[in-house]
């Protein structure tokens, strides 16, 4: 009503329902609890509106329910520090009012990735648990995912040094001459560097030795040098050397 005759009103008009519909104070053409709330509140007291906005907006929950099936039940919207440490454990399973995670080998196995132990993951969520300790099998899938995590390592490394001489290979680990290529034993005969074939077989031979190249199947790889053609005559003619083979004969 306050924009009728006014330039662009219907237009005008619809934006403004749009904005109360958005910030809930109408719903189906009609205003809400909220709507008539905020009418009726003096501008210098909003205390009015807060028991109408906490039933819009709930206060986040920080506590779970954890299940023996291994979800974890959030009756309500999670708090964000519930939420993260649930997402880095366990797989998001459902939205709505109830929000759900489920716990899984991988998923457990993510959250020790990550930097966790076993005894942290399982305090952390010991302590948001609504309903006191947590269920055995949530606690025998922690403890033998973590038995068996770590057992094998993937190492980063450029390539690698080897030989049966392990005095030898002490050796190279202590060499001062070595330190940029960042060696590191990870067999008694066997060092890794950080560096690519072509610059640690310099640095070796740089500082004195003499190893060889060995290939991706073990045999022994041949470095072949260099090579360095004849430049080209700047005539570029293919004709050039049968007469100059011309002028040699004719003396």
């Amino acid at each position: 009503m306050a924009v009728v005759g006014e330039p662009l009103a219907e237009d005008r008009a619809a934006h403004i329902l749009d904005e109360a519909a958005f910030l809930a104070l109408v719903a189906h053409g009609a205003l809400t609890p909220l709507g008539h709330a905020l009418l009726a509140v003096s501008p210098g007291d909003p205390d009015a509106l807060r028991s109408h906005l906490r039933e819009l907006l709930p206060p986040p929950v920080e506590q779970a329910h954890f299940q023996a099936d291994l979800t974890a039940v959030v009756p309500g919207p999670p708090a964000a520090a519930l939420a993260g440490l649930l997402s880095s454990a366990a797989e998001r399973e459902s939205e709505g009012h109830a929000v759900t995670w489920r716990f899984t080998p991988a998923s457990v196995r993510r959250a020790l990735d990550a930097g966790l132990t076993a005894p942290d993951l399982l305090a952390a969520l010991a302590a948001v648990s609504a309903a006191g300790p947590l269920p055995q099998p949530l606690t025998y899938l922690v403890q033998d995912t973590a038995r068996a995590h770590g057992r094998m390592r993937v190492l980063p490394t450029a390539c690698c040094i080897r030989s049966d001489d392990e005095a030898l290979i002490r050796e190279l680990a202590a060499h001062r001459a070595l330190q940029d290529l960042g060696l590191r034993a990870i067999a008694p005969t066997v060092l890794a560097s950080a560096r690519p074939p072509a610059e640690t077989l310099e640095a070796l031979r740089g500082a004195g030795y003499a190893p060889a190249l060995e290939s991706e199947t073990g045999t022994a790889s041949v470095e072949r040098a260099t090579g360095h053609r004849a430049g080209v005559t700047s005539s570029g003619c293919a004709t050039a050397p049968l007469a100059l083979a011309r002028r040699l004969l004719s003396g």
